[in-house]
């Protein structure tokens, strides 16, 4: 009964975190160190009774501190927030609120069987965006595992599909002055994905190339692909299609890298795992997470061989596969 009730009372914790996100409080404290419960609920025009009950809860939860009676970001917070990483961060957690919003909506989708959509189509740019800049977040927190995982010593053209922001393309060019890397995205992702592109030295070896990767031409040939969080998006017949079409983009001898949510064989696990499938079941069409046999036998179908897995944090199949 324990786990039950812990279970169930999580979603409180999350509430209160990312509406601290969602109001402006964390930033408010990036930007002012120490502040008086009257200083905080004057900024805000909060009630002070709410200000002080929510203050307080921050602090039992450990991201805020109270001295006497100033409140600031506790030290393990403050460092996850610092300035040069806080936007990424900041645009995550919106992220995951507007994930959270659409969350409760799971038992119409259940009833349903389509994902959920807000009827306010006036925000889908800046949600595009948010999303984007998630990703990014995401990724720069896996880049340095992925490249002590990954060996493209020797290959020359990776092709990054759906690769938002490009943080793995650039890490690997980093790592690898041969190589040259087009990032394939949506077209509406270019702009944010060139944003990053300016900041790295090696942005010259870098492409965009905007579109469907479904419909429209991937471009190539290619002697590496690296589909990063990709085929949870999609049926297992959409996923077979989009691996033949990134194998037909391919040289012979090229490499494929999977890298996605893993469930075990029967898929009642890992958790991470479960109740990511859970939220693509509310927000795709047909996405699912998927057991390492099932992309195996689609790897296999579309006529990789040499099919090899890693795991990673343990909760996520790294893949590789040849032409």
């Amino acid at each position: 009964m324990d786990k039950f009730v812990s279970d169930v009372y999580q979603y409180r914790r999350a509430v209160v975190l990312l509406s601290a996100a969602k109001t402006g409080l964390f930033d408010y404290f990036v930007a002012n160190k120490e502040n008086t419960l009257q200083e905080v609920a004057q900024f805000f025009s909060w009630n002070r009774r709410g200000t002080e009950i929510m203050l307080n809860a921050l602090c039992a939860l450990g991201y805020l501190n109270k001295k006497n009676e100033n409140y600031g970001l506790s030290d393990s917070l403050r460092r996850s927030l610092n300035q040069k990483d806080f936007p990424l961060v900041k645009e995550w957690l919106f992220h995951e609120w507007r994930l959270l919003t659409r969350w409760i909506h799971l038992p119409e989708v259940l009833e349903s069987g389509l994902p959920y959509r807000e009827p306010e189509k006036n925000t889908v740019h800046r949600n595009h965006r948010n999303f984007i800049y998630s990703m990014a977040h995401r990724e720069q927190e896996n880049t340095r595992i992925l490249l002590e995982k990954i060996d493209l010593s020797g290959y020359k053209k990776l092709l990054d599909l759906g690769g938002g922001p490009g943080l793995f393309s650039i890490a690997f060019l980093e790592k690898y002055p041969d190589l040259m890397a087009t990032v394939f995205d949506a077209s509406e992702t270019e702009n944010i994905a060139r944003e990053f592109f300016k900041k790295s030295p090696v942005q010259g070896r870098l492409q965009f190339r905007g579109g469907d990767f479904r419909i429209d031409d991937l471009g190539g040939p290619y002697d590496a692909a690296l589909l990063s969080s990709i085929l949870h998006i999609y049926s297992p017949e959409e996923n077979t299609k989009l691996l033949k079409k990134v194998y037909d983009s391919m040289l012979q001898g090229g490499k494929i890298i999977i890298r996605d949510f893993l469930l075990n064989r029967n898929k009642t696990g890992p958790l991470m795992g479960n109740l990511f499938a859970v939220n693509m079941l509310i927000n795709t069409e047909e996405g699912n997470a998927y057991t390492y046999s099932e992309m195996k036998a689609w790897l296999k179908e579309t006529g990789f061989t040499e099919i090899k897995k890693k795991y990673l944090q343990g909760r996520m199949l790294l893949m590789e596969g040849i032409k």
